[in-house]
C-alpha cells in the first residue's frame, strides 16, 4: 500500500510538473518583428595617417655636414634642415666663374677686332673707288687696279671672319654663364630645405653619412593634413557618404573619443579581405599623436534599405549558435539567425527571422514551452 501511494504521488507530481511546463502557459515578454530603416553603428579598425607626408632627401651626392633639426621639431617651408659638404662644388664654381669672365673678355676682344677691320675695309673701299677713276683716265695700269681690288676684298673677308668670331665668342660666353648657373644651382642644393610646414617625425642620417639622391634623410608631416584611415567590410558601403559624423578612439587613450567626419570613401575593395577604406578628418588632433597610431572608428549611419532588428537582450545561444526564441501556435521554438550591424540597443537580423514573427524573451525558455504573450516594455 505504501509503495502504491508513493508511486501515485510520483505520477501526480510528474503530471503536475508536465502541466506546469507544457500545459499551463507562462507570461513571456515578446516583440513583433517589423521591417524599418535601421540606424547602423558601423565600426572598424583604423590607423592615423596624413595626406601631406614628405620624405626629405638630397638632390646631389655629398657627405652630410650638418643637421639642424631633430625629431618633433616644427619647421616652416624654406627652413634649412641640413647642409652637405660643398668644398668641391665651391672650387668648381670658382673655376666656372673664371671661365665665364674669360669668355666675356673674348667677346670684347672680338668686337674690338671687328671694329678695327671695319675701318680697314672702309679705307680699302675708298682707295679702290679712287683707283677706279684713275683707271678710267688711264692714269694707272690695270694690274695696279687689280692689286687694290684684291686688298679691298681681303678686308671684307677679314671683317666677315671677325663677325663670325664674335658670334662664336658670344656662344662660348653663354655656355660659360650657363655652367656658372648650373654649378651655382648645385651649390644651392647643398642646403636641404623644408618643402612644407610641418613636424619632423623621423630622422634617418647623421653627420658624416654619404647622402645620395633618393636616400631618406628625414620625414615631415603636416599636422593639418592628419586623418584616420579606417577599414570596413564592403557591406557597409551603401550606408556611407562623405560628411557623416563618426567617433574615433585611440589605443593610447580609449576613454577619450574624438569627433570626426568622413572625408572620402575608397573606390577599391581588397580581393582577399573584402574590405574597403575610408578617410576621416578629425575635428581635434590628440596632443600626443604618431603616424601609424591604431584607432577604433564608429560611424553612425542608416541602412540603405529597411531591415529587421530586435533588442539585443532577446538573443540566445544554443550549442554555440546564436538564435532567437520565436512563438508559434502558443509555444516557444528556438531558431538560429544571422546577425548584421548593431543599432544602439538593437541588432539587425539578416537571416532566420520574418516580418510578423513574435520574438520571446530568452529567460527561462525551453523548446515547446506554452507561452502567453506580453507586449515588450522598453
Amino acid at each position: 500500500m505504501i509503495r502504491f501511494i508513493l508511486i501515485l504521488f510520483a505520477v501526480l507530481a510528474a503530471v503536475g510538473l508536465f502541466s506546469g511546463w507544457y500545459i499551463w502557459p507562462a507570461q513571456v515578454e515578446s516583440y513583433v518583428a517589423q521591417r524599418r530603416l535601421i540606424a547602423r553603428e558601423i565600426a572598424g579598425p583604423g590607423l592615423l595617417g596624413a595626406t601631406n607626408q614628405v620624405v626629405v632627401t638630397a638632390r646631389i651626392q655629398a657627405f652630410l655636414a650638418d643637421v639642424r633639426v631633430d625629431r618633433n621639431d616644427e619647421v616652416k617651408t624654406g627652413d634649412i634642415l641640413a647642409t652637405l659638404n660643398a668644398t668641391e662644388i665651391e672650387y668648381q664654381l670658382a673655376a666656372a666663374v673664371a671661365n665665364d669672365r674669360a669668355a666675356a673678355e673674348s667677346v670684347r676682344e672680338a668686337e674690338l677686332e671687328r671694329d678695327r677691320l671695319v675701318i680697314a675695309a672702309r679705307t680699302a673701299k675708298a682707295d679702290l673707288d679712287r683707283r677706279k677713276s684713275l683707271l678710267a683716265s688711264k692714269s694707272i695700269s690695270q694690274a695696279e687696279f687689280d692689286l687694290f681690288e684684291g686688298t679691298q676684298k681681303q678686308a671684307e673677308a677679314a671683317l666677315a671672319r671677325a663677325t663670325a668670331s664674335i658670334e662664336r665668342a658670344k656662344a662660348q660666353a653663354a655656355a660659360a654663364s650657363a655652367e656658372v648657373e648650373q654649378i651655382r644651382s648645385r651649390f644651392g642644393e647643398t642646403s636641404i630645405r623644408s618643402p612644407v610646414n610641418g613636424v619632423v617625425v623621423s630622422r634617418s642620417r647623421t653627420v658624416g653619412d654619404l647622402l645620395s639622391p633618393g636616400v631618406e634623410l628625414m620625414q615631415i608631416v603636416d599636422p593639418t593634413s592628419l586623418l584616420v584611415m579606417a577599414r570596413l567590410d564592403e557591406s557597409a558601403m551603401g550606408s556611407l557618404r562623405p560628411g557623416q559624423v563618426a567617433k574615433v578612439t585611440f589605443s593610447s587613450d580609449p576613454q577619450r573619443p574624438y569627433a570626426a567626419s568622413i572625408a572620402r570613401i575608397g573606390r577599391q575593395v581588397d580581393q582577399e579581405t573584402r574590405e574597403f577604406t575610408i578617410d576621416l578628418k578629425l575635428r581635434e588632433v590628440p596632443a600626443n599623436w604618431a603616424v601609424g597610431q591604431r584607432a577604433s572608428v564608429t560611424i553612425q549611419a542608416e541602412s540603405p534599405s529597411p531591415g529587421i532588428a530586435v533588442p539585443q537582450r532577446f538573443l540566445a545561444r544554443n550549442q554555440g549558435r546564436v538564435g532567437l526564441w520565436i512563438a508559434h501556435d502558443g509555444r516557444a521554438y528556438w531558431a538560429p539567425v544571422s546577425l548584421g550591424y548593431s543599432s544602439g540597443t538593437d541588432i539587425e537580423i539578416t537571416r532566420g527571422l520574418k516580418v510578423g514573427d513574435v520574438v520571446l524573451s530568452p529567460t527561462g525558455r525551453f523548446q515547446y514551452q506554452a507561452v502567453n504573450l506580453q507586449a515588450l516594455s522598453r
